[in-house]
């Protein structure tokens, strides 16, 4: 039996975090970090004719470049530094090139069948009880061959919650990578392993998706599927687009099968930025064409992407103050899944972004105040501590956690040892087994509803309407 909410509370260290995010992200010594994406078209020399790649890796250096990070052969781009101020106007014009954009960050979005036994965190898990892990882990709680990539800061590997016994953990920090270790010295602030977190985020949103049935603290979505640190985001909540670009390339060259992405790439005060990507504007429009490359490698490698629709309460179809050529990357990326967020009482979230095309699904990211964890997502964070915090980045990683149920029950175990489901099939069946609610069918608000997990296990596509979860206020005329 469950414990009571009060002896719950009791038996976890509960911390309330207060994150300062900075906007600030030039490169130290004067060297700048540059996106630079091929043009043409894929072949065995990279994106480009034949013999292109090589002549940009001339280009580069003469225009003053050092080639950081060279992504030619999976999309077509280049990550480079360059102390020249002159570097993007010395390669403009160069028919070899689509697009150059200087590098600067992204960020983190602010907290706006495992063995029967009951973890005394359990209790508090709302978003648990509302997506129905607990009846799906009687028929899948995730094979361990089932590899799920959180891009974010890290995950405190060593994380109590993550392990059964001294020897037995399911987070992999050799496969684990440190994309932001390609930035020119500074701003990348943190450390390199990617077991260790750079903040906290990251092991939060990894124990949502995974948390073990120890008998410890929470269980997560897939509490027997294997986490994958990949480093992108740094101390200070950047996460840069260059080390985005690593991270989901890097996903598909481990062929993961699902990857989180609780973040939205672009700070939004960094050059007076915001978290859209505008196409019009070409250092914008350089990330979007490089995420949107790594995006469409990862999905041919076999990856599923999952990501958080932002939390500024904006119908992403019809953002205000932006043209339609704007978009939330990589949230409203193609081939990405994007999610929004509910409350306790199933309701859409006052902050969570939505809109009609954008939104895909929605799951439980909670709709309170910090530290009220029966209205907010109670999960890890380092030091086995934990913490209830809210936002889409808490929906997100359900929904990469239910997806990750569906490739383990799904899925063909391969005599490699690699599970393959492709990420078109994964998404029909997230999205074929929600559970509908707001306006009949499809709406801007919900997606194609709520997540369900026991009617993801068995596959449950038959019609279910939830009239008890409440309207959603922003439904337009």
């Amino acid at each position: 039996m469950k414990r009571s909410w009060t002896a719950a509370l009791a038996a976890l260290a509960l911390v309330v975090l207060a994150v300062a995010l900075p906007g600030s992200s030039t490169s130290a010594a004067g060297t700048q970090g540059y996106l630079v994406v091929l043009a043409g078209t894929q072949g065995a020399d990279g994106f480009a004719a034949t013999g292109s790649a090589e002549a940009v890796r001339t280009a580069v250096a003469a225009a003053g470049g050092t080639i950081g990070n060279d992504l030619s052969k999976q999309i077509g781009v280049f990550y480079v530094h360059s102390a020249s101020t002159t570097f993007a106007a010395a390669l403009a014009g160069n028919a070899l090139i689509e697009s150059v954009g200087a590098d600067f960050a992204a960020k983190a979005l602010p907290s706006a069948a495992p063995e029967p036994v009951d973890d005394p965190g359990e209790a508090l898990q709302w978003d648990m009880q509302q997506i129905r892990t607990d009846e799906a882990h009687e028929i899948q709680g995730g094979i361990r061959a089932v590899d799920v990539g959180v891009l974010d800061t890290g995950i405190d590997g060593y994380h109590v919650d993550f392990r059964r016994g001294v020897l037995d953990a399911n987070v992999d920090c050799p496969r684990g990578r440190n994309s932001i270790a390609f930035l020119p010295d500074g701003p990348g602030l943190g450390v390199d392993d990617p077991c260790i977190d750079n903040g906290f985020h990251g092991t939060h949103v990894a124990g949502t998706i995974g948390a073990r049935a120890n008998g410890v603290g929470i269980v997560g979505v897939a509490p027997n599927v294997t986490l994958v640190p990949v480093k992108v985001c740094d101390s200070t909540g950047h996460c840069y687009a260059s080390a985005v670009v690593d991270g989901i390339t890097y996903a598909g060259d481990q062929k993961f099968d699902v990857i989180n992405m609780s973040f939205f790439v672009d700070d939004n005060e960094f050059l007076q930025s915001t978290e859209f990507k505008c196409m019009n504007d070409p250092v914008q429009r350089t990330f979007r064409l490089a995420v949107e490359r790594a995006i469409q490698y990862a999905r041919s490698q076999g990856v599923t992407p999952v990501a958080a629709l932002g939390n500024s309460d904006e119908d992403l179809a019809h953002p205000t103050d932006t043209e339609n050529n704007c978009e939330v990357v990589p949230a409203e990326t193609q081939g990405v899944i994007g999610t929004s967020s509910l409350g306790a009482q199933k309701e859409k979230a006052r902050y969570s972004n939505y809109g009609s095309g954008q939104n895909d699904v929605a799951a439980p990211g909670g709709n309170g105040t910090t530290g009220d964890c029966r209205r907010t997502v109670l999960s890890t964070i380092p030091g086995n501590l934990y913490v209830c915090i809210q936002g889409t980045s808490m929906a997100s990683p359900h929904a990469a956690g239910v997806a990750a149920l569906i490739v383990s029950q799904f899925g063909t175990l391969g005599s490699d040892g690699d599970v393959k489901m492709s990420p078109t099939r994964v998404e029909q069946y997230l999205q074929s087994t929600a559970i509908d609610q707001g306006l009949p069918g499809y709406d801007e608000c919900f997606g194609h509803g709520r997540i369900d997990a026991l009617r993801a296990v068995t596959h449950d596509t038959s019609k279910a309407y939830d009239a008890t979860a409440p309207y959603c206020p922003e439904y337009t005329e």
